[in-house]
């Protein structure tokens, strides 16, 4: 019984803390992409990425003859889509863009 308990404990403490940690992180993802202008290079967007402490996928190159690129910011919080897409050509960022599924 005294295990039932403390499941339901652990439950009510996940159940406020989850929402709160998904606002915080779904905002600071909202925030730096709003940061990201196009033209800014591609070195300082990677540069700024770091220094937020972000989670990025990538910049992946689609086409290296086209120069194009993508990388994506993504929630550390499970079970979330919400994440920001920038997309660019060559050295600078073309476009960025906020994803919620």
């Amino acid at each position: 019984m005294k295990m039932f308990v403390n499941l339901i404990q652990l439950a009510v403490v996940a159940a406020i803390i989850y929402p709160i940690f998904y606002l915080w992180n779904t905002d600071k993802i909202e925030q730096f992409c709003k940061v990201i202008e196009p033209g800014m290079t591609k070195q300082a967007f990677i540069q700024l990425a770091d220094d937020s402490s972000i989670k990025m996928l990538g910049p992946t190159d689609d086409d290296v003859a086209g120069g194009k690129w993508q990388a994506t910011i993504v929630a550390y919080s499970p079970y979330t889509k919400y994440s920001c897409k920038v997309k660019g050509t060559g050295n600078s960022v073309a476009v960025a863009t906020i994803i919620d599924d």
